[in-house]
C-alpha cells in the first residue's frame, strides 16, 4: 500500500477513474434536459448563417460556450448522453488541471501531496458532479479557472512572456465564456501585478496581459446591454438572504446541495427545524464543510505572499458579487461564483499538506472522503440522483403512459412545445402550447396551480 502511494501517477489515475466513474453514473437523465439546458441546446442547433448569431447577441450569456457545443454537436450528434458528455469531459480535465495547480504551488516538500488533494477534492466535488451531468456553461467555466490560476502560479514564480500569454489566453476565454467571469479576470490580473514579487527587466511581460484585456474592448456593448437590461439578472426567480452565504460553502465542500437554483431561507432551519436537531444536514453538510473551512483558515496563518494574492482575489471577486446581489441586480448562486472554486480547493489543499500531525490529516481526509462518497451513494437527495423538476422528457413520457391518440390534441403550459419536439415527432400529436413567452397573462399571473383550478376560464380569453 505504501508503496502505491509512493507513485503518485497511480494515485492520480485512481483519482480520476473515481471521478469519472461519479460523473458516469446517471449520466443519461430519465427526465432528459430542463429548460434552461434546452435553450443552450437550441441555440447551439441553429444554422450559422441564419439565427445562430442573432441568438447570440439576444442572450444574456456570454457566446463561447455555444461554438462549443455547436462543434460538439456537429461531431458527436445531439443525443441527452452525448450532449451531457460535452460538460462532463471539460469537467474532469479540470479536475486533471488541479492537479498541476497543486504541483506547481510554491513548496518542495508537499507539491505533489497539494496535487493530489486538489484533484481529489475535485473529483468527489458533489457541485462539479452535478454540472458534469448537465449541459450548460458550468463545467468549462471550472476548466478556464483552473486553466487561469495555473499559469497565474506559473506567473507568480516563472514569469516570461510564454506564460504571460498563455494566462491571458485563458482569461479571455473564460471572459468569452462566461458573462460576469471579467470579475474574476480583472480582480485575478490587479492581484498578480501586486502580488508578485518585482525583478528587473519584467515591465514587457505585462503587454500581453494588457494585449488580452484590450482584445475584450468589444465585449463591452454587450456587457452593457445585458446589465441594464431590466430582466437579466433580477433577483425575482431567487431573493437574496444573507444564509446563502453559508449555502455557498456546504455546496462547494459538502456532498448536500441546496444553492443550485434556489436555496431555503433559513440556514439555521437545516440544522433546527422545529426544535428537532437534523442529524443528517449536521453530518453530511457541516462536518465536511467544516473541516474544509478549518484547513482553508490553516493555509493563510503565516501565509506565504502567494496565498496572500489568492485570498485578495477571493475576497475581492467574492464581495463584488455579493454587494450586487444585496443590491438586487444578480441572483448569488454558486454556480455564479464557480470562478472561485479552484482557489479555494487548493487553499484547502495546502491547508491540509500544512497540518504538522500526520493523524490529524489521516482522519480528516478519511472523514471528509466517506461523507462525500457515502452521501453521494446512498442519498436520494445526491448530485446523481437530483432530479431537474423541469425536465422536458417528462411530459412526453406522461402522454405515452395515458396511451393518447395521434389526432388527440395537447396543449403545453409555461414553455413553448418546441421545447418539448426533442422528445415527440411533429405529426405525432396535435400539439399547442401557452407559454410564458407568448402569454405574459399567465407568466405574471402567478403560479401553473392557477391553471389547474380554473385554467378553462382562464384561457378562453386567449382561444
Amino acid at each position: 500500500m505504501k508503496d502505491l502511494l509512493k507513485d503518485n501517477k497511480v494515485v492520480l489515475i485512481l483519482i480520476l477513474i473515481l471521478g469519472i466513474a461519479l460523473r458516469l453514473w446517471n449520466l443519461n437523465r430519465p427526465e432528459g434536459l430542463w429548460n434552461d439546458e434546452y435553450v443552450t441546446y437550441s441555440t447551439a442547433m441553429l444554422k450559422f448563417n441564419t439565427d445562430f448569431f442573432q441568438a447570440i447577441r439576444q442572450n444574456c450569456h456570454a457566446p463561447l460556450h455555444y461554438f462549443y457545443l455547436k462543434l460538439w454537436i456537429m461531431i458527436f450528434k445531439n443525443s441527452d448522453f452525448m450532449l451531457r458528455l460535452s460538460s462532463l469531459v471539460p469537467n474532469v480535465l479540470g479536475c486533471l488541471v488541479m492537479y498541476f495547480v497543486g504541483k506547481n504551488y510554491q513548496t518542495k516538500n508537499h507539491s505533489v501531496q497539494i496535487g493530489l488533494a486538489c484533484v481529489l477534492i475535485s473529483a468527489i466535488s458533489s457541485f462539479l458532479i452535478y454540472f458534469s451531468q448537465e449541459v450548460r456553461i458550468y463545467s468549462m467555466i471550472f476548466l478556464l479557472s483552473s486553466l487561469v490560476l495555473l499559469y497565474s502560479i506559473k506567473m507568480y514564480e516563472f514569469p516570461s512572456r510564454k506564460n504571460a500569454s498563455i494566462l491571458t489566453l485563458f482569461s479571455v476565454l473564460l471572459i468569452l465564456e462566461h458573462t460576469i467571469g471579467f470579475v474574476f479576470v480583472i480582480f485575478n490580473m490587479f492581484g498578480l501585478m501586486a502580488f508578485r514579487p518585482k525583478k528587473k527587466k519584467e515591465h514587457d511581460l505585462y503587454i500581453p496581459i494588457v494585449s488580452g484585456l484590450i482584445l475584450c474592448l468589444p465585449l463591452i456593448p454587450f456587457l452593457f446591454r445585458i446589465f441594464a437590461h431590466p430582466t437579466y439578472f433580477s433577483q425575482w426567480w431567487s431573493p437574496f438572504n444573507w444564509s446563502k452565504i453559508f449555502f455557498y460553502f456546504t455546496d462547494l465542500f459538502s456532498p448536500v446541495l441546496k444553492n443550485i437554483t434556489n436555496s431555503p431561507k433559513s440556514f439555521y432551519h437545516q440544522i433546527i427545524c422545529n426544535d428537532v436537531i437534523n442529524v443528517g444536514f449536521i453530518l453530511f453538510a457541516l462536518v465536511p464543510s467544516v473541516i474544509a473551512l478549518f484547513v482553508i483558515i490553516k493555509s493563510n496563518i503565516e501565509a506565504k505572499r502567494i496565498n496572500k494574492y489568492f485570498l485578495s482575489v477571493f475576497i475581492a471577486t467574492f464581495l463584488t458579487i455579493l454587494i450586487a446581489a444585496v443590491a438586487g441586480k444578480i441572483v448569488f448562486l454558486t454556480k455564479y461564483l464557480t470562478e472561485l472554486y479552484p482557489i479555494l480547493i487548493l487553499m484547502a489543499a495546502i491547508g491540509w499538506a500544512q497540518l504538522n500531525s500526520r493523524n490529524t490529516k489521516i482522519m480528516l481526509a478519511t472523514v471528509y472522503i466517506f461523507m462525500s462518497l457515502f452521501y453521494i451513494i446512498v442519498s436520494h437527495t445526491s448530485s446523481i440522483r437530483l432530479t431537474r423538476t423541469e425536465g422536458q422528457r417528462l411530459p412526453i413520457v406522461a402522454i405515452k403512459e395515458m396511451n393518447v391518440k395521434k389526432n388527440d390534441k395537447i396543449l403545453f403550459l409555461f414553455y413553448p412545445k418546441t421545447h418539448f419536439t426533442k422528445y415527440y415527432n411533429d405529426d405525432d400529436y396535435i400539439a399547442y402550447s401557452i407559454d410564458k413567452y407568448n402569454f405574459p397573462y399567465m407568466y405574471n399571473k402567478g403560479t401553473t396551480y392557477d391553471a389547474f383550478k380554473d385554467g378553462h376560464n382562464i384561457y378562453r380569453v386567449f382561444f
